[in-house]
């Protein structure tokens, strides 16, 4: 199969439509505590960012996010690069190009996903703000729930095209310019 690039449209085998892109550029920061995170509430409260409740629901809006991914790890993306950690109980990573976001829209976006995770996207189970740590293609991925019919994908960059490529042979052509 040849190469597939973004953004790319098409249809499930049921005819429902998706679109799949790039996202713009944003900065991610890893921030991991020595006993737990908690000595992160007062960066995000400065941040004017809640702290997660749980690790299955992020937090934040629009490009401003907040992933609790471990006990002792939080997963913040942001407009901006984040200021250098000064709190030593925290220490920060910047995982900005390590990782690529992608936007998973459309009626079919559920559908594709179930196809290559091994997820329930139904909205009772994965609503909107939800978010999971799962392999696809064996790649190590955060999804997250971002709309009734969107889902945005944290990708590692070395993995791109493999993913990219997985979910393009699980599409037919889009016979729909609107996509």
């Amino acid at each position: 199969m040849p190469e597939v690039h973004l953004p790319l449209s098409g249809l499930l085998s049921t005819g429902q439509p998706v679109r799949i892109v790039e996202l713009p550029s944003h900065c991610l920061t890893q921030i991991a505590g020595w006993n737990g995170v908690e000595a992160a509430r007062d960066l995000l409260a400065g941040l004017a960012l809640p702290f997660p409740a749980d690790y299955r629901t992020g937090t934040g809006t629009g490009a401003w996010r907040v992933w609790r991914i471990a006990p002792d790890r939080l997963l913040i993306r942001s407009a901006r690069p984040l200021a250098p950690v000064t709190d030593p109980a925290l220490v920060s990573l910047d995982l900005s190009d390590a990782r690529v976001p992608l936007a998973i829209e459309g009626p079919g976006a559920a559908g594709l996903l179930a196809r290559v995770t091994s997820l329930d996207y139904t909205l009772k189970a994965f609503g909107i703000g939800t978010f999971a740590q799962t392999a696809l293609h064996h790649v190590g991925v955060l999804i997250e729930r971002s709309g009734l019919d969107r889902f945005e994908i944290l990708v590692p960059t070395s993995w791109l095209q493999s993913v990219v490529d997985l979910m393009a042979e699980n599409l037919g052509p889009a016979r729909d310019a609107r996509l």
